[in-house]
């Protein structure tokens, strides 16, 4: 805690590039790039990772996920219409750390 605004952690700023909602086929790989900065100058650690409430049941591979640029294959087993949430995480080395997050779903195409 500090009295002063300029003193303080500030979270860092995370966007996926492109839409948001996204299609693709089973068995495509689809590349993802995250942009992340910290407005403190802070390091920021990136991770991507599946948030399991998007309707395919099963998990997904994501080539790099410490990294802001990534692939992600669409599982063969994917049926048209599923849905595949995927969470792109950016974490400040401030004090106190300071996360945000972003959200791309990714609906398999017919």
């Amino acid at each position: 805690m500090t009295p002063r605004f300029p003193d303080a952690n500030h979270e860092p700023k995370v966007r996926i590039r492109g839409p948001l909602n996204a299609s693709a086929h089973r068995g495509e790989t689809i590349r993802l790039q995250g942009k992340v900065s910290d407005p403190d100058g802070d390091s920021v650690r990136v991770k991507w990772w599946q948030y399991r409430v998007g309707s395919y049941p099963g998990e997904v591979a994501i080539d790099k996920p410490a990294a802001s640029a990534t692939k992600l294959h669409i599982p063969a087993d994917a049926a048209p219409g599923q849905t595949i949430h995927l969470i792109l995480e950016a974490t400040d080395s401030g004090t106190p750390a300071l996360t945000r997050y972003q959200r791309i779903i990714i609906t398999v195409a017919r």
